[in-house]
């Protein structure tokens, strides 16, 4: 059964033949980006940490440590492989989780990562925003987008975001996690392709929307306050990551 998710990319599509064409594409890219991530997740191995500490990156956990001082339940919506929730959970103040994700083997994965850690009262399930059609509002304190934003169209980003807004209780804290901004003849030169507007494939898998910081501060702004914005880099990655620590408005 096709889900709202993939009905929403077909809405991108009008009668024009250009337009419907883009739509296709959309489509045919972010379907690839599924198997794309299957493929990933299928090279990771479960590892006994024996009380080793995860970590990404310096200022990103202690950042994510704020969020997980004052979050009790926890959304981590296109979790992957569970791995921001599970350090969420060893910093000692979750006491439930849920990881969301379209892929069915970073499910798998999380799933067996928890069992062999003991991260308790941790679940995983695949979906994608429908998932959450039977949820009632205010239904999380705490929520991750970790690279999710920023890699849907538009269209689909705002009916997300919206909908998770109205899944996080007042006063509420969203930890927002966005790829590096590049320029669009940076993209291009890197061999990426532009399919629509500001979105760009790279081997037929959609990889990124393209939106500067001052953008998503206003749209952030509307039902948030800012709590804390930085950026730091990966040494594997040009650009600088940008993170986003939001409280929703009352």
């Amino acid at each position: 059964m096709e889900s709202k998710f993939q009905k929403n990319i077909n809405k991108l599509s009008d009668s024009s033949d250009n337009t419907a064409n883009n739509g296709d594409f959309i489509k045919r890219d972010y379907d690839r980006s599924i198997n794309m991530w299957n493929d990933v997740y299928s090279n990771c191995k479960i590892v006994d940490l024996k009380g080793k500490s995860l970590s990404v990156e310096p200022m990103f956990d202690i950042c994510l440590d704020i969020f997980a001082s004052k979050c009790k339940n926890i959304l981590d919506f296109g979790c992957g492989t569970g791995d921001i929730l599970f350090q969420c959970y060893e910093f000692g103040n979750t006491d439930s989780g849920l990881g969301v994700d379209l892929s069915e083997i970073g499910i798998e994965f999380a799933k067996k990562f928890a069992s062999v850690n003991n991260y308790h009262n941790l679940d995983f399930q695949i979906g994608d925003i429908s998932f959450f059609d039977n949820y009632n509002s205010n239904s999380f304190d705490g929520i991750i987008l970790s690279n999710v934003l920023d890699v849907m169209p538009q269209d689909v980003a705002l009916k997300t975001f919206r909908r998770l807004t109205d899944l996080l209780v007042p006063s509420g804290l969203m930890f927002v996690k966005l790829n590096p901004y590049y320029e669009k003849s940076d993209m291009k030169a890197w061999g990426f392709t532009q399919i629509k507007d500001n979105l760009f494939e790279e081997n037929g898998v959609l990889r990124y929307r393209e939106l500067d910081t001052a953008s998503w501060k206003q749209s952030f702004e509307k039902h948030y306050e800012i709590i804390r914005y930085l950026e730091f880099p990966y040494p594997w990655q040009d650009g600088m990551n940008r993170l986003f620590l939001l409280q929703k408005k009352l």
